[in-house]
C-alpha cells in the first residue's frame, strides 16, 4: 500500500493540475448556462488527452421540469451583463448578480432604493438587517412587490440563489456599495441574461477487464471564480486520471463531473447501467489550510453501508509522504492537518451511498473554510501541495478498489484495524453505541472481503472478542459480555417506518412534497442550524429499514452521526416523511 501511494504522489503533476484550476476558474458555471457548458467541454478534452475511453459530454434537459427520482432538473440560465449605474457591475465583479435574477428591459429601467422594511411595489430593497437570513430576505422582497433585493449580508461578496421563477432581480455587494445605494435614492439596473443551455455531464472510463466499476465524482459547477470549490475537485480527478491511464484491474474507474446533485441524478437514473461497487466524490480539494481555515477532510461513508472504503481511505491519508521528522527522525511528520469526520452528505455522495443506489463512498474536502461559496475563493487560496497530496488519496484509493494495487492480507488487515479503532473508542460511551460501532467494524471487514475476497473467520471473531472486551470494560458494561451483533437485538416497542420515497433521499424534493406546516418547519431547521439539521435528517433517513420505530431511529442516528438527536427534533422530522407519503408507519 505504500507504493501504491507513492506512486500514486510521484506522478501526479501538479502544475497541470494548477493550470487545469485556473482555466476552469475562468468559466461562470451555473448549472445550466454557456459557463459550464465551455467549462465540460474543457474538461473532455483534458480527459481524453489523459486517456480515458468513452469520453462523452452528455446533455439534459433544463426546463425546471425534468426530474430524476425526485431531483428536479435545474432552470437554464445564463447571465451576460448586468449593473446598477456605475456601482455595480457584472460580469466584472464576481458574485455580484444572484444566480436566478429575472432580465430587464433592454437598457434596463429606473427604480427607487429602500431599505427591506420600507421596500414597496418595484422597489430595489436593500436587505442590511444582519438578524434576517437571506432567504427570508428574499421572500419578504417578493411578497412586498418589489422589483429586486440587495443584500450586503454575506461577505465576499456571498452567493445568493433566487428560487426558481422568483421574479426578482438580486445582489450581493459590499457594505460600502449598499450604502452608497440607499444614499442615492434611484438606481438604473440593467440584467440581461439566456435560457438557451442544457445541463451538460461529462463522463469517461479506465476499463476493468470485469464490469464492475468504482466511481470518482467532482461537481464542476458554481460560480467564477470558485478555485476551491470547486474548481480543485475537477482538476484533481483530471490528474488522477493522468496517473492511472493505461493500467487495467478487474474493476474499471468511472470519472463522473457535472453540475451538483442534479448531474450525478441524471448521470445515475438515464446513464450508469449498474451501481458502481465503490466510490470517491472530491469536493474543494486544494485549499490552502492556513488561509482557508480547516484541514483536509474524509467524510466517511454512512454507517448503513459496508466501511471498508473509510478504513482504506484514512489509511491512505495517514501514508502520504511527510515533508520532514520529529527531532530524533523516529516520527513522520508535517504541518499540515487532515480530520475523519462522520458521514453528512451535503455533495455528490449523498445520492450514492441512499439505500437505492447501496454505494459506499467517502468525500475528500476541505472545512471550514472562510472563503466558501464567496468572491474571495480565488487562485491565491489554492495551495498546490495540498491539491497534490487530496489528487493522491482519490488515485490511491481508486487503484486500491479497482483492483491494481493491494494485497488481501493487507487490506484486512487495514480493515481491522480501523474497525478496532472504532471500538475502542466507545470505552466510555454506551453499550448501544458499542453495538453500533461492532455492526460498522464488522462491516468494513464485510466490505474488504466483498472487494477482494474472503479471508476465512479470524479476524471477524477477534474483531467481535474485542468489542466482548470494550463491553466488560466500560463503565456501562458492568463486567458483562456483549450479545452478537444480530442475535438477542433489540425490541422495538413502536410500530416500525419503512421509506417509500424514490431514489436517494433529496431534501429538496421533500419540502416539494411536504405540506405548508411541513415546510415551515424544514426551513425554521435550516434557519436555526442549516447543516446540523441536514446531517441529522439524512441519518434519519438513512435509519428507516423496516423495522425501527421512532424511538429507534433517533437512537440509531445518534450514533452514526455523533451529534444529540433531540426527541422532538426526530418525531417532528419522521412525521414530516410519513405525511408527505415518503414514509410509511406500522
Amino acid at each position: 500500500m505504500g507504493d501504491a501511494v507513492q506512486d500514486a504522489f510521484d506522478r501526479c503533476d501538479v502544475r497541470r493540475a494548477v493550470e487545469d484550476v485556473a482555466e476552469l476558474a475562468a468559466f461562470d458555471r451555473y448549472q445550466a448556462s454557456d459557463g459550464i457548458r465551455a467549462a465540460a467541454e474543457y474538461v473532455a478534452g483534458r480527459a481524453e488527452r489523459a486517456g480515458l475511453s468513452d469520453v462523452r459530454l452528455l446533455e439534459f434537459p433544463a426546463d425546471g421540469a425534468r426530474r430524476w427520482w425526485s431531483f428536479r432538473a435545474p432552470l437554464s440560465w445564463t447571465p451576460v451583463r448586468a449593473a446598477i449605474d456605475d456601482l455595480v457591475r457584472y460580469p466584472e465583479q464576481p458574485f455580484a448578480l444572484a444566480a436566478g435574477s429575472a432580465a430587464t428591459p433592454p437598457g434596463g429601467v429606473t427604480v427607487t432604493v429602500a431599505p427591506l422594511a420600507d421596500a414597496g411595489e418595484g422597489s430595489l430593497a436593500v436587505h442590511d438587517d444582519p438578524g434576517t437570513p437571506v432567504p427570508v430576505a428574499i421572500a419578504r422582497a417578493a411578497s412586498a412587490g418589489a422589483f429586486g433585493l440587495v443584500t450586503d449580508r454575506l461577505p465576499g461578496p456571498g452567493r445568493v440563489e433566487l428560487p426558481a421563477g422568483s421574479g426578482l432581480a438580486a445582489f450581493s455587494v459590499t457594505p460600502e456599495q449598499a450604502a452608497e445605494l440607499l444614499r442615492r435614492g434611484r438606481v438604473r439596473v440593467e440584467v440581461e441574461t439566456h435560457r438557451r443551455a442544457a445541463m451538460p455531464v461529462v463522463t469517461g472510463l479506465l476499463p476493468g477487464t470485469g464490469p464492475e466499476e468504482v466511481l470518482l465524482s467532482a461537481h464542476l459547477c458554481h460560480p467564477r471564480p470558485s478555485v476551491n470549490d470547486n474548481a480543485s475537485g475537477a482538476a484533481a480527478l483530471l490528474s488522477v486520471a493522468r496517473v492511472l491511464a493505461g493500467r487495467r484491474g478487474r474493476r474499471g474507474i468511472r470519472f463522473v463531473w457535472g453540475p451538483e446533485f442534479t448531474g450525478m441524478a441524471a448521470y445515475l437514473h438515464d446513464v450508469a447501467a449498474r451501481p458502481p461497487v465503490a466510490a470517491v466524490n472530491v469536493d474543494m480539494a486544494g485549499q490552502d489550510q492556513r488561509r482557508c481555515g480547516g484541514p483536509l477532510i474524509v467524510e466517511r461513508s454512512p454507517d448503513h453501508l459496508p466501511g471498508f472504503v473509510n478504513a482504506l481511505t484514512e489509511h491512505v491519508v495517514a501514508a502520504l509522504p511527510q515533508a520532514a521528522r520529529s527531532y530524533s527522525g523516529a516520527v513522520a511528520c508535517d504541518t499540515w492537518a487532515w480530520r475523519a469526520t462522520p458521514f453528512v452528505g451535503a455533495s455528490d455522495h449523498s445520492l450514492l451511498v441512499d439505500a437505492s443506489i447501496g454505494c459506499p463512498t467517502v468525500s475528500l474536502g476541505h472545512w471550514p473554510d472562510r472563503f466558501n461559496h464567496s468572491a474571495a475563493d480565488t487562485l491565491d487560496k489554492l495551495d498546490p501541495a495540498e491539491l497534490r497530496r487530496t489528487a493522491t488519496v482519490a488515485g490511491a484509493v481508486a487503484a486500491v478498489l479497482a483492483g491494481l494495487a493491494g494485497e488481501r492480507a493487507e487490506l484486512e488487515d487495514i480493515a481491522v484495524g480501523w474497525g478496532a479503532a472504532r471500538l475502542l473508542g466507545c470505552r466510555q460511551g454506551s453499550r448501544a453505541l458499542l453495538r453500533h460501532r461492532t455492526a460498522v467494524a464488522l462491516g468494513a471487514l464485510d466490505g474488504a472481503e466483498a472487494l477482494h475476497g474472503r479471508a476465512g473467520g479470524r479476524a471477524r471473531a477477534w474483531l467481535a472478542g474485542l468489542a466482548n472486551h470494550v463491553a466488560a470494560l466500560s463503565p456501562a458494561g458492568a463486567g458483562a459480555a456483549l450479545s452478537p451483533v444480530g442475535e438477542g437485538g433489540e425490541v422495538f416497542a413502536g410500530p416500525a417506518l419503512s421509506r417509500a420515497w424514490e431514489g436517494p433521499f433529496n431534501l429538496r424534493g421533500l419540502a416539494e412534497a411536504a405540506s405548508p406546516a411541513g415546510r415551515v418547519w424544514l426551513d425554521r431547521q435550516a434557519a436555526r442550524a442549516r447543516a446540523r439539521s441536514y446531517a441529522l435528517m439524512l441519518a434519519l433517513a438513512h435509519g428507516i429499514d423496516g423495522a425501527r420505530d421512532r424511538a429507534a431511529l433517533a437512537a440509531y442516528a445518534e450514533c452514526a452521526a455523533e451529534l444529540p438527536v433531540p426527541e422532538e427534533f426526530a418525531h417532528e422530522f419522521l412525521a414530516v416523511l410519513v405525511e408527505a407519503g415518503w414514509a410509511k408507519e406500522g
